[in-house]
């Protein structure tokens, strides 16, 4: 029973009420159809795009987002700091560069005119300076282009059920959270402006064929466990797994 035992709370002047801040409903959308849809015929920067380790599995269930992304793009060009899954990407016909997303100048030597839509999905969680990634991709952003950012949602539902077992889901490399608040002000204070804001949910997982039974079963359940979910999601969109952010450079505003 002692572990029910509140421990001592120090003392502190309360908060300041800007702490606060309320969330403005948004709406919430299929992640991948998302950029999809942004992306078509238009000239497309994929930043992060390789996915490594799991692109040859998606290509082969067709899922790789990359590839659907170029399929509908005026034109689309990879960066991604893995050598051998650039070599992979040329290999299959893809345009794409090795580069660190985060060095300004790296990414100025690639002399990439700038373009329409730069996309960086599941990428900003991954990276140990977000500020100078921000400073950097300036660079290929055209003037009246667009940074569309993807990133797991700290405040979701899931997170909290998680909590409540003792748990917690989280890729290996992922070294950060931002909530919509703190992805605002970091974008702010590196010369972009936020022009449209969304939430997503995980897509419907398939099974890995090689798996275990338990292990499919696992993933069978957390789909079903989705699906029984969307009521609360759209009801408080800010519960939903992931966060959409859009945003313009500021020069061209």
């Amino acid at each position: 029973m002692r572990r029910f035992v509140p421990p001592h709370r120090a003392v502190m002047p309360a908060p300041p009420p800007t702490s606060v801040s309320r969330i403005a409903r948004a709406p919430v959308v299929d992640r991948s159809r998302f950029l999809i849809d942004g992306a078509r015929g238009r000239r497309v920067i994929d930043l992060g795009f390789v996915d490594e380790g799991r692109m040859a599995e998606k290509l082969a269930q067709s899922t790789w987002l990359h590839a659907q992304i170029a399929a509908v793009a005026a034109e689309t060009i990879g960066i991604d700091t893995s050598n051998a899954g650039v070599e992979e990407a040329r290999r299959l016909g893809f345009s794409a560069f090795v580069a660190d997303c985060q060095e300004p100048e790296t990414i100025r030597r690639l002399d990439l005119p700038p373009a329409e839509l730069v996309i960086a999905g599941e990428l900003i969680e991954h990276l140990d300076r977000p500020g100078d990634f921000l400073d950097a991709v300036q660079a290929v952003v055209a003037d009246d282009g667009q940074l569309v950012i993807t990133t797991p949602n700290p405040l979701s539902l899931t997170n909290v059920l998680l909590g409540f077992a003792g748990c917690e889901v989280q890729n290996a490399d992922h070294v950060a959270w931002h909530s919509r608040r703190t992805l605002e002000t970091l974008l702010t204070k590196h010369g972009w402006l936020v022009r449209r804001i969304a939430f997503y949910r995980h897509p419907r997982y398939l099974p890995n064929a090689r798996a275990s039974l338990a292990e499919r079963s696992q993933v069978r359940g957390f789909n079903i466990y989705q699906a029984l979910s969307w009521p609360l999601y759209a009801a408080a969109p800010s519960l939903s797994d992931g966060l959409i952010v859009v945003a313009a450079p500021v020069r061209a505003t």
